[in-house]
């Protein structure tokens, strides 16, 4: 149940899956009506969408009076907000530290892999890129191997249940699968696979 009466929300996003994508989802979960703005360059430069997020950038949310840009930011503050005990452990529960790493777990540790991919991108081919792409390649592997440990022992990141982590988590996942030698890591850790197929299956995704 939500603990805030249902607000007027606007999103502000360039495209499908950037990074607006989780927040998205995470509003359709917690089944909140918004207003789904896509934006075009002319009015990411406006003086109204910058007297929102000074840096220019998306995604941006208006939850009535409310601003926040940073998506995991706003996922956070949407679970607690509106889905306490659900989205998001209390913060009393003992699963609250553990919903925390995964929080910042997928905002620290796999969301920076998509940015240093389309850097590595643009490397001309040779030496370089080759031993840049190798270690970018080792270090998604070494994040896969703690996270498929934590899924041997569940189906979901925290409590036994999903939550907002897994949308956080799910979406860099989903993301870095779009590169089909991050693919292949992925299926390399099978719970890591299984995991992102339960996501990929949920009604709200």
């Amino acid at each position: 149940m939500n603990s805030l009466p249902t607000p007027q929300v606007r999103l502000h996003s360039i495209a499908a899956y950037d990074r607006g994508a989780k927040v998205r989802w995470l509003l359709n979960e917690l089944q909140i009506p918004f207003e789904d703005h896509r934006m075009d360059q002319a009015f990411r430069e406006s003086a109204k969408f910058l007297k929102l997020n000074p840096q220019g950038r998306s995604p941006v949310i208006e939850i009535a009076d409310v601003v926040i840009w940073e998506s995991s930011a706003i996922c956070a503050y949407l679970a607690d907000a509106y889905s306490p005990g659900k989205m998001a452990p209390a913060l009393t529960s003992p699963d609250r530290a553990q919903y925390q790493q995964w929080m910042y777990f997928a905002a620290a540790t796999l969301d920076p892999y998509i940015s240093r991919i389309m850097i590595v991108e643009d490397i001309p081919a040779g030496e370089l890129r080759t031993a840049k792409e190798s270690a970018l390649l080792t270090d998604f592997r070494d994040s896969l191997e703690g996270l498929g440990h934590a899924l041997s022992q569940r189906d979901w990141l925290v409590g036994g249940q999903f939550s907002a982590a897994d949308i956080c988590v799910g979406y860099h996942l989903y993301f870095a699968s779009l590169w089909p030698e991050y693919e292949a890591v992925i299926h390399e850790f099978p719970k890591v696979a299984a995991y992102l197929a339960r996501l990929k299956q949920l009604p709200s995704h």
